[in-house]
């Protein structure tokens, strides 16, 4: 597997995709899904990967084959990773 880290506007991008807006505390703040961050993340960052379908045909890198991952702690394994070499501090990792 290859990774390649985020630019500015693959982290505003991941950010918008995993942020709702809600009333509270006088006007309206962020809340930030950190599942769907941490997926949004992951397709933005995997470059490359040697995963193939039943027919020996290379998966492409998309959401929906990431979630059919076995098992899952290698996704785990791909999450904590990419958070690493994105920055993602330790703060951060804890919320997702």
């Amino acid at each position: 597997m290859s990774f390649r880290t985020w630019t500015y506007g693959m982290k505003q991008t991941a950010l918008r995709e995993a942020t709702t807006w809600k009333r509270g505390g006088g006007g309206l703040q962020p809340d930030v899904d950190p599942w769907r961050l941490n997926d949004v993340m992951l397709v933005q960052t995997l470059v490359e990967w040697d995963l193939i379908d039943g027919d020996g045909q290379p998966l492409p890198i998309t959401l929906e084959n990431i979630h059919s991952i076995e098992p899952p702690e290698l996704v785990e394994e791909m999450i904590a990773f990419t958070q690493r070499i994105n920055g993602v501090t330790r703060e951060e990792r804890k919320k997702s």
